[in-house]
């Protein structure tokens, strides 16, 4: 986001990840992994499954950074200063995801 002071408002489009994930050991283990993301910040992340998505995907599940409680849009109009923090969340968001990820990969190569 740019450094100003004219912004009143910004459209925030949601960040999210969707994902199907497999129903074995790895798999519930990386769920238990995912389902702590939203302790950064559990008023802006979100992790669940959607019921009219898992009709058709099975096992799937997202997690999404965006205001709880505009948790069913696709975007919404919200004040500079919550942008910001927005932002700030979902920076935090895929780092952490980030790093699960690269510690999930590492771990599977050395069981190889």
């Amino acid at each position: 986001m740019p450094i100003s002071g004219n912004i009143k408002r910004v459209e925030y489009r949601i960040a999210y990840i969707a994902m199907c994930v497999q129903n074995s050991d790895i798999g519930r283990a990386l769920l238990d992994d995912l389902s702590d993301i939203p302790a950064i910040d559990p008023a802006y992340i979100q992790f669940g499954c959607a019921e009219w998505f898992w009709e058709t995907y099975p096992n799937s599940y997202v997690l999404q950074v965006e205001p709880d409680i505009y948790n069913t849009k696709d975007r919404v109009s919200v004040d500079y200063k919550e942008a910001l923090h927005i932002e700030k969340i979902r920076n935090k968001f895929y780092g952490v995801l980030n790093k699960l990820i690269q510690a999930r990969l590492k771990s599977s190569l050395y069981k190889q």
